[in-house]
Protein backbone atom coordinates (compact mmCIF):
# COMPACT_ATOMS: atom_id res chain seq x y z
CA UNK A 1 0.00 0.00 0.00
CA UNK A 2 2.82 2.29 0.87
CA UNK A 3 4.39 1.62 -2.48
CA UNK A 4 1.27 2.61 -4.26
CA UNK A 5 1.07 5.87 -2.37
CA UNK A 6 4.70 6.61 -3.21
CA UNK A 7 4.12 5.87 -6.86
CA UNK A 8 1.06 8.07 -6.97
CA UNK A 9 2.99 10.86 -5.24
CA UNK A 10 5.79 10.56 -7.76
CA UNK A 11 3.28 10.60 -10.60
CA UNK A 12 1.58 13.64 -9.11
CA UNK A 13 4.88 15.46 -8.73
CA UNK A 14 5.82 14.60 -12.31
CA UNK A 15 2.46 15.86 -13.54
CA UNK A 16 2.90 19.11 -11.67
CA UNK A 17 6.38 19.52 -13.10
CA UNK A 18 5.10 18.82 -16.60
CA UNK A 19 2.28 21.29 -16.12
CA UNK A 20 4.62 23.94 -14.86
CA UNK A 21 7.00 23.41 -17.77
CA UNK A 22 4.15 23.43 -20.26
CA UNK A 23 2.75 26.66 -18.79
CA UNK A 24 6.17 28.28 -18.98
CA UNK A 25 6.61 27.22 -22.57
CA UNK A 26 3.12 28.48 -23.39
CA UNK A 27 3.87 31.87 -21.87
CA UNK A 28 7.12 32.08 -23.83
CA UNK A 29 5.32 31.12 -27.02
CA UNK A 30 2.70 33.80 -26.41
CA UNK A 31 5.44 36.34 -25.79
CA UNK A 32 7.16 35.41 -29.02
CA UNK A 33 3.87 35.59 -30.95
CA UNK A 34 3.12 39.04 -29.47
CA UNK A 35 6.61 40.25 -30.35
CA UNK A 36 6.18 38.92 -33.92
CA UNK A 37 2.83 40.63 -34.27
CA UNK A 38 4.35 43.89 -32.99
CA UNK A 39 7.21 43.65 -35.50
CA UNK A 40 4.70 42.87 -38.26
CA UNK A 41 2.69 45.94 -37.31
CA UNK A 42 5.79 48.10 -37.38
CA UNK A 43 6.71 46.71 -40.79
CA UNK A 44 3.20 47.48 -42.07
CA UNK A 45 3.54 51.06 -40.85
CA UNK A 46 6.95 51.36 -42.47
CA UNK A 47 5.53 49.97 -45.72
CA UNK A 48 2.64 52.47 -45.61
CA UNK A 49 5.05 55.34 -45.00
CA UNK A 50 7.27 54.18 -47.86
CA UNK A 51 4.22 53.96 -50.15
CA UNK A 52 3.15 57.49 -49.13
CA UNK A 53 6.64 58.82 -49.79
CA UNK A 54 6.71 57.08 -53.18
CA UNK A 55 3.34 58.59 -54.14
CA UNK A 56 4.52 62.04 -53.01
CA UNK A 57 7.68 61.60 -55.09
CA UNK A 58 5.59 60.64 -58.12
CA UNK A 59 3.38 63.71 -57.66
CA UNK A 60 6.42 65.97 -57.30
CA UNK A 61 7.92 64.43 -60.46
CA UNK A 62 4.67 64.95 -62.39
CA UNK A 63 4.51 68.59 -61.25
CA UNK A 64 8.11 69.13 -62.29
CA UNK A 65 7.37 67.66 -65.73
CA UNK A 66 4.38 70.00 -66.11
CA UNK A 67 6.57 72.99 -65.25
CA UNK A 68 9.18 71.84 -67.77
CA UNK A 69 6.55 71.41 -70.51
CA UNK A 70 5.03 74.83 -69.73
CA UNK A 71 8.50 76.41 -69.84
CA UNK A 72 9.21 74.75 -73.20
CA UNK A 73 5.90 76.05 -74.56
CA UNK A 74 6.66 79.58 -73.36
CA UNK A 75 10.13 79.36 -74.90
CA UNK A 76 8.70 78.16 -78.23
CA UNK A 77 6.11 80.94 -78.22
CA UNK A 78 8.79 83.53 -77.47
CA UNK A 79 10.96 82.21 -80.31
CA UNK A 80 8.00 82.27 -82.71
CA UNK A 81 7.19 85.85 -81.69
CA UNK A 82 10.82 86.82 -82.17
CA UNK A 83 10.93 85.21 -85.63
CA UNK A 84 7.65 86.90 -86.57
CA UNK A 85 8.94 90.27 -85.40
CA UNK A 86 12.18 89.73 -87.32
CA UNK A 87 10.26 88.79 -90.50
CA UNK A 88 8.00 91.83 -90.15
CA UNK A 89 11.02 94.06 -89.63
CA UNK A 90 12.78 92.63 -92.69
CA UNK A 91 9.62 93.03 -94.76
CA UNK A 92 9.26 96.63 -93.60
CA UNK A 93 12.88 97.33 -94.52
CA UNK A 94 12.42 95.78 -97.95
CA UNK A 95 9.20 97.73 -98.50
CA UNK A 96 10.84 100.97 -97.39
CA UNK A 97 13.81 100.33 -99.67
CA UNK A 98 11.52 99.58 -102.62
CA UNK A 99 9.50 102.70 -101.87
CA UNK A 100 12.67 104.81 -101.76
CA UNK A 101 13.84 103.30 -105.04
CA UNK A 102 10.47 104.00 -106.69
CA UNK A 103 10.51 107.56 -105.35
CA UNK A 104 14.05 108.09 -106.64
CA UNK A 105 13.10 106.62 -110.03
CA UNK A 106 10.04 108.89 -110.18
CA UNK A 107 12.20 111.90 -109.38
CA UNK A 108 14.70 110.93 -112.06
CA UNK A 109 11.93 110.48 -114.60
CA UNK A 110 10.38 113.81 -113.63
CA UNK A 111 13.78 115.46 -114.06
CA UNK A 112 14.19 113.81 -117.45
CA UNK A 113 10.74 114.95 -118.61
CA UNK A 114 11.43 118.47 -117.33
CA UNK A 115 14.76 118.44 -119.14
CA UNK A 116 13.05 117.27 -122.30
CA UNK A 117 10.47 120.01 -121.92
CA UNK A 118 13.23 122.59 -121.56
CA UNK A 119 14.93 121.14 -124.66
CA UNK A 120 11.77 121.43 -126.70
CA UNK A 121 11.33 124.99 -125.44
CA UNK A 122 14.74 126.02 -126.71
CA UNK A 123 16.69 125.51 -123.46
CA UNK A 124 19.77 124.41 -125.44
CA UNK A 125 19.87 120.68 -124.47
CA UNK A 126 20.27 118.34 -127.45
CA UNK A 127 17.58 115.65 -127.79
CA UNK A 128 20.20 113.31 -129.29
CA UNK A 129 22.14 113.48 -126.04
CA UNK A 130 19.06 112.68 -123.95
CA UNK A 131 18.12 109.79 -126.24
CA UNK A 132 21.65 108.36 -126.05
CA UNK A 133 21.50 108.52 -122.25
CA UNK A 134 18.11 106.81 -122.26
CA UNK A 135 19.46 103.99 -124.43
CA UNK A 136 22.28 103.49 -121.93
CA UNK A 137 19.73 103.37 -119.12
CA UNK A 138 17.76 100.71 -121.03
CA UNK A 139 20.90 98.61 -121.44
CA UNK A 140 21.55 98.93 -117.70
CA UNK A 141 17.98 97.88 -116.87
CA UNK A 142 18.38 94.88 -119.18
CA UNK A 143 21.57 93.77 -117.43
CA UNK A 144 20.17 94.23 -113.92
CA UNK A 145 16.56 93.05 -114.34
CA UNK A 146 16.33 90.87 -117.44
CA UNK A 147 19.64 89.26 -118.38
CA UNK A 148 20.58 85.90 -116.83
CA UNK A 149 24.19 87.08 -116.69
CA UNK A 150 25.04 90.77 -116.12
CA UNK A 151 28.10 90.62 -118.40
CA UNK A 152 26.16 89.43 -121.45
CA UNK A 153 25.87 91.68 -124.48
CA UNK A 154 22.31 93.05 -124.70
CA UNK A 155 22.50 92.90 -128.47
CA UNK A 156 20.60 96.14 -129.01
CA UNK A 157 20.25 96.96 -132.68
CA UNK A 158 21.38 100.31 -134.00
CA UNK A 159 18.55 100.39 -136.57
CA UNK A 160 15.57 99.81 -134.21
CA UNK A 161 16.71 101.11 -130.81
CA UNK A 162 13.19 102.17 -129.79
CA UNK A 163 11.83 98.64 -130.19
CA UNK A 164 14.78 97.20 -128.27
CA UNK A 165 14.22 99.65 -125.42
CA UNK A 166 10.48 98.91 -125.36
CA UNK A 167 11.20 95.17 -125.13
CA UNK A 168 13.47 95.83 -122.16
CA UNK A 169 10.70 97.72 -120.34
CA UNK A 170 8.20 94.93 -121.00
CA UNK A 171 10.62 92.16 -119.95
CA UNK A 172 11.67 94.07 -116.82
CA UNK A 173 8.02 94.63 -115.82
CA UNK A 174 7.28 90.93 -116.35
CA UNK A 175 10.24 89.89 -114.19
CA UNK A 176 9.40 92.40 -111.46
CA UNK A 177 5.69 91.63 -110.91
CA UNK A 178 5.25 88.15 -112.42
CA UNK A 179 2.26 89.18 -114.54
CA UNK A 180 1.72 88.50 -118.24
CA UNK A 181 3.20 91.51 -120.04
CA UNK A 182 3.41 91.53 -123.84
CA UNK A 183 4.65 94.01 -126.45
CA UNK A 184 2.67 94.72 -129.62
CA UNK A 185 4.68 97.33 -131.52
CA UNK A 186 4.91 98.35 -135.18
CA UNK A 187 7.13 101.35 -135.83
CA UNK A 188 9.00 102.70 -138.83
CA UNK A 189 12.73 103.31 -138.74
CA UNK A 190 12.53 107.06 -139.17
CA UNK A 191 11.81 108.20 -135.61
CA UNK A 192 13.47 111.37 -134.45
CA UNK A 193 15.61 111.43 -131.31
CA UNK A 194 13.00 113.48 -129.44
CA UNK A 195 10.21 111.23 -130.76
CA UNK A 196 12.09 108.09 -129.71
CA UNK A 197 12.71 109.47 -126.24
CA UNK A 198 9.09 110.58 -125.74
CA UNK A 199 7.77 107.25 -127.05
CA UNK A 200 9.88 105.27 -124.58
CA UNK A 201 9.07 107.57 -121.67
CA UNK A 202 5.34 107.43 -122.49
CA UNK A 203 5.51 103.62 -122.44
CA UNK A 204 7.32 103.64 -119.09
CA UNK A 205 4.75 105.88 -117.46
CA UNK A 206 1.77 103.96 -118.83
CA UNK A 207 3.20 100.62 -117.72
CA UNK A 208 4.03 101.95 -114.25
CA UNK A 209 0.40 103.03 -113.77
CA UNK A 210 -1.15 99.57 -114.19
CA UNK A 211 1.52 96.85 -114.06
CA UNK A 212 1.05 96.13 -110.33
CA UNK A 213 -2.75 96.03 -110.56
CA UNK A 214 -3.20 93.77 -113.60
CA UNK A 215 -2.57 90.11 -114.37
CA UNK A 216 -2.53 90.41 -118.17
CA UNK A 217 -1.51 93.52 -120.06
CA UNK A 218 -0.22 94.49 -123.49
CA UNK A 219 1.82 97.54 -124.43
CA UNK A 220 0.63 98.61 -127.89
CA UNK A 221 2.69 101.09 -129.95
CA UNK A 222 1.57 102.18 -133.41
CA UNK A 223 2.48 104.83 -135.96
CA UNK A 224 -0.34 107.16 -136.97
CA UNK A 225 0.83 109.45 -139.74
CA UNK A 226 3.69 111.48 -138.31
CA UNK A 227 2.66 110.59 -134.75
CA UNK A 228 3.24 107.57 -132.50
CA UNK A 229 0.34 106.35 -130.34
CA UNK A 230 1.25 104.47 -127.13
CA UNK A 231 -1.44 102.59 -125.18
CA UNK A 232 -1.69 99.89 -122.51
CA UNK A 233 -4.49 97.32 -122.48
CA UNK A 234 -4.72 95.70 -119.01
CA UNK A 235 -7.09 93.16 -117.44
CA UNK A 236 -7.52 91.29 -114.19
CA UNK A 237 -7.76 87.49 -113.72
CA UNK A 238 -11.48 87.49 -114.51
CA UNK A 239 -10.98 89.56 -117.65
CA UNK A 240 -12.26 92.81 -116.16
CA UNK A 241 -10.33 95.78 -117.57
CA UNK A 242 -7.98 97.70 -115.31
CA UNK A 243 -8.30 101.46 -115.57
CA UNK A 244 -4.99 103.31 -115.63
CA UNK A 245 -4.26 106.03 -113.13
CA UNK A 246 -4.23 109.66 -114.26
CA UNK A 247 -0.78 110.70 -115.44
CA UNK A 248 1.00 113.30 -113.36
CA UNK A 249 3.57 114.21 -116.01
CA UNK A 250 3.47 117.60 -117.72
CA UNK A 251 2.00 117.43 -121.24
CA UNK A 252 2.98 119.70 -124.14
CA UNK A 253 2.28 120.28 -127.79
CA UNK A 254 4.44 117.21 -128.56
CA UNK A 255 2.84 114.88 -125.97
CA UNK A 256 -0.95 114.74 -125.62
CA UNK A 257 -3.27 112.36 -123.79
CA UNK A 258 -5.60 109.96 -125.61
CA UNK A 259 -8.48 107.84 -124.33
CA UNK A 260 -6.24 104.89 -123.41
CA UNK A 261 -2.72 106.27 -123.60
CA UNK A 262 -0.50 109.01 -125.03
CA UNK A 263 0.18 110.42 -128.46
CA UNK A 264 3.67 111.60 -129.39
CA UNK A 265 3.29 114.34 -131.98
CA UNK A 266 5.67 114.61 -134.96
CA UNK A 267 7.76 111.66 -133.76
CA UNK A 268 8.36 110.31 -137.28
CA UNK A 269 10.71 112.29 -139.51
Amino acid sequence: MLVVVIVLAVVAVAAVIVALVTAARLREQRRLVAAGEERAGQQDQELQQAAQQLEQTRQDHAGALEHIVAADQRTSAAEASRDQARSETEAAVVAATASDERAAAAERRADEVAELHRTQSGGGVDAEVLWAMERQRSERVWRLSVATAPDRDPGFGAERPVLDALRVEVDAAREEVGAIVELDAELPDELTAAGSLLTLRAAQELLAGVVRRAEDLTLRVRADGADVVVAVVAAEDDGEPVMREPLSIPLSLDLVATEDGLRVRNAIA
